[in-house]
């Protein structure tokens, strides 16, 4: 089993990156092959409207999302993680997200293999919407993809950078999930 890790933060080492690596240490102890992207050290072009991915099936654009792109056909898990940045994701994730229409086929559905598994992660500082923008996120991956959303994981008052350490529960969830991805 494969599962890919997209971390939207733009902060290094915060509390994002943090519970997305927890899901993904979970899940490779559980057997996994992990793979990891850090959007905001990839070379990411925002999607230009142009509907070449809809005439010839693949994005016009050679960049980074490339890869990812390249590893989601392979995957049999994702995990997308984001901070919510005035009540949405970050620009980051929003790009990533914008980008996964060279891999819709309008009037006929996904391109990607059906039956992967999704989690969704956040972090919030102040604001409580956290949980209801993700549930808005895993409608898109339920409706676009196909994929069985396994769990959204995250919290809010997670503001300083490594705060989420001191939540062993939210930390002990991650692990548990992505073991759970992996076995169920």
């Amino acid at each position: 089993m494969k599962v890919i890790g997209v971390i939207g933060s733009p902060r290094k080492g915060g509390n994002t990156e943090i519970l997305v690596e927890r899901v993904l240490s979970g899940a490779k102890e559980a057997g996994a092959e992990v793979e990891i992207f850090k959007l905001n050290e990839l070379n990411i072009r925002p999607c230009q409207g142009c509907n070449f991915c809809q005439e010839n099936g693949r994005c016009r654009q050679q960049d980074d999302m490339q890869r990812i792109y390249d590893a989601l056909y392979t995957s049999d898990a994702l995990v997308v993680g984001s901070p919510i940045y005035m009540s949405y994701v970050t620009a980051q994730t929003k790009l990533f997200l914008d980008r996964l229409y060279a891999l819709l086929e309008i009037g006929e559905g996904s391109r990607l293999p059906s039956g992967k598994k999704c989690v969704l992660v956040y972090t919030q500082g102040g604001g409580t919407d956290g949980e209801k923008i993700m549930n808005e996120i895993a409608g898109f991956f339920k409706w676009a993809f196909n994929m069985e959303i396994k769990a959204i994981i995250g919290n809010n008052n997670l503001n300083p950078a490594g705060e989420v350490a001191n939540r062993k529960e939210l930390l002990e969830k991650a692990f548990e999930v992505g073991k759970e991805i992996v076995k169920g």
